[in-house]
């Protein structure tokens, strides 16, 4: 009886053992979820039409409806970036800089919750622009001009020699995400495809590129980045990631955003106020670095 005894206190005990070193092997090879996603995009945002206000000097007038266009490719015109690969590929590191920044692009932080991995909270950046290229375009302009009431339909460019939010519209905000984590694996625990919704909100740093035109004579009036929290904007999206492997994946989005832009200025009169406000559309497609 004795025997037996030690032979099962025996197999109990090697089992125990061998589930504790079972557990530390499966331990060891155990992932845990990436939570922190960096992600980086190009992309395409498309042209847009808005009201423009002005009010300086004896001038409070609104041109309505104003066609403006997006130059996301500038300076390449091209969904390949050449003016920044090739002076990358000669060591011009200045001019790859520079071309580097010219384009739309985003990017954003995100971190996922540990307790309902599904939501994730960041940043997000959005540089994004918005030109009159068509001075020829004719439209409705009302209100005061040099002092005296008009209500006509005019040739834009008699008025304006240069109007764009060049240097970007650049909206900064906090973003939330909701994602779907499908095709799960051992490694890739939150999933190879994330289909997700975002939502964002905040400020914008905009960059004001102004020349309106007097008696046929351009006037400088303003170029500079302008930072107000009357200047806002908002974005929702939603797209698809993938991840070949559980450091780096791959996303393509769809994106609406509103701008709203009341608190622009000319540069060296007071008492100055240019607004527009527009909705876009834009489609990304970017990498993402998940840790």
């Amino acid at each position: 009886m004795k025997v037996k005894n030690r032979i099962v206190i025996t197999i109990q005990l090697l089992a125990l053992t061998a589930a504790v070193f079972t557990g530390c092997a499966s331990g060891i090879k155990r992932t845990r979820m990436t939570r922190f996603y960096f992600e980086y995009s190009r992309g395409k945002s498309f042209p847009t039409h808005s009201d423009v206000s002005m009010k300086y000097e004896n001038h409070d007038f609104t041109f309505h409806d104003l066609y403006l266009e997006d130059e996301s490719f500038f300076p390449d015109d091209s969904i390949i970036p050449n003016a920044f690969i090739k002076p990358l590929l000669e060591l011009k590191l200045n001019d790859a800089k520079k071309a580097f920044t010219e384009p739309y692009y985003n990017y954003r932080f995100i971190y996922f919750l540990k307790k309902n991995p599904h939501i994730g909270i960041g940043y997000e950046f959005t540089h994004l622009k918005v030109f009159l290229l068509d001075k020829n375009q004719r439209v409705r302009m009302s209100g005061i001009y040099n002092g005296a009431p008009i209500d006509q339909t005019v040739t834009v460019g008699d008025y304006l020699d240069t109007f764009s939010v060049s240097h970007g519209v650049n909206h900064v905000g906090l973003h939330l995400v909701y994602r779907w984590m499908l095709k799960k694996t051992p490694v890739i625990k939150d999933g190879r495809l994330q289909p997700y919704v975002g939502l964002s909100f905040g400020p914008t740093i905009s960059h004001l590129e102004l020349n309106t035109k007097e008696n046929g004579v351009p006037r400088k009036r303003a170029y500079s980045f302008q930072f107000s929290l009357r200047n806002w904007g908002l974005g929702l999206g939603t797209g698809v990631r993938y991840k070949p492997w559980r450091h780096f994946g791959f996303y393509l989005e769809y994106k609406l955003t509103y701008s709203s832009l009341h608190s622009l200025h000319f540069d060296e009169l007071d008492n100055t106020n240019v607004s527009l406000d527009f909705f876009t559309h834009h489609l990304q497609w970017g990498m993402s670095l998940m840790f």
